[in-house]
């Protein structure tokens, strides 16, 4: 990987913080260490009850780090393959996919894509609980919505390539929020049925078939979901013209589309808990103290984002 991440007590605070520890080898990269003091100052401006908080950056005998929120629980990519394998109820998607996209609706609002949208990224609190928290990792590759890519190469690179908007693998100019709708689109399939949108083993074709071919219908993997089908068509549309104008219109159009096959859902509080931006935020309570803290990459969820 490219670093370590541990759990770390805040030297004149009662918490902890997940500190973020870059590699030697990434470290000795002068153009990275540019591109990542930069990007962790984008980062820490964002402020969102569904965004990991970043609280400080620096360099310590060569090596940056980053501190930011400690989050306890999983991620949805681990919380699809322990306890989903098959496909997650589409009431819990639906409030993964609304708290991700105003936290990215957000962004976007203040000029910054996250350009990395994946299960792995987002981070889940107490799924399934009253206390349940949404929370977006990893704004370590955001970048400024139609800035040139002088400091990141190319932007194929960047991303990655499962969930990745043809914009991105064509390195197009222009690129916007919709590329992001694209990447949690793709999220949102694979958190259904279990995978996501174009697989294999060779990244080149899974590229292709991004740019070129259709993406399955979600019927094939679950026919009780066909009536989602034209929500993720749109979504997943190869022109970003073509798609949603904002995050939370693809999730709410599942919401609505959820509800029309499934009517029972919109009497599960569950189903509708994040059912459209305009109800806010959800507020958990404060977490208890972690137990026992060590120095370890085990539970500590912003390791996702490495």
């Amino acid at each position: 990987g490219m670093g370590e991440v541990y759990l770390a007590k805040h030297p004149r605070l009662p918490r902890y913080d997940a500190l973020k520890v870059l590699s030697a080898a990434v470290c000795a990269d002068s153009e990275y260490r540019e591109r990542f003091n930069r990007e962790a100052d984008i980062a820490a401006t964002l402020w969102h009850p569904h965004i990991v908080a970043v609280h400080d950056r620096g360099d310590f005998d060569g090596r940056l780090w980053i501190s930011m929120d400690h989050v306890e629980g999983t991620d949805a990519a681990r919380l699809l393959t322990e306890s989903y394998p098959n496909g997650m109820p589409p009431a819990l998607v639906i409030r993964i996919v609304t708290a991700v996209g105003e936290a990215l609706d957000y962004a976007h609002q203040r000029g910054l894509l996250h350009r990395d949208v994946k299960p792995a990224n987002i981070l889940i609190a107490d799924p399934e609980t009253e206390d349940e928290r949404i929370m977006l990792a990893d704004f370590g590759i955001a970048r400024r919505l139609g800035e040139v890519s002088a400091l990141t190469g190319t932007n194929m690179t960047v991303g990655t390539v499962a969930y990745s908007a043809p914009e991105q693998l064509t390195a197009a100019e222009g690129i916007d929020g919709r590329a992001d709708q694209y990447a949690l689109a793709a999220t949102a399939f694979q958190l259904l049925t279990g995978s996501p949108p174009f697989q294999h083993s060779n990244p080149a074709i899974v590229i292709s078939q991004h740019l070129t071919a259709q993406p399955p219908s979600i019927a094939v993997h679950r026919p009780e979901l066909s009536g989602l089908g034209g929500a993720f068509e749109k979504a997943l549309a190869k022109v970003p013209a073509d798609r949603f104008d904002r995050c939370v219109d693809f999730a709410r159009a599942l919401a609505n589309r959820s509800a029309a096959v499934h009517p029972e859902s919109s009497q599960d509080p569950d189903a509708t808990r994040y059912a459209g931006a305009a109800a806010g935020p959800r507020h958990a309570k404060t977490p208890a103290k972690p137990k026992s803290p060590k120095k370890s990459r085990g539970r500590i969820l912003v390791v996702a984002a490495l």
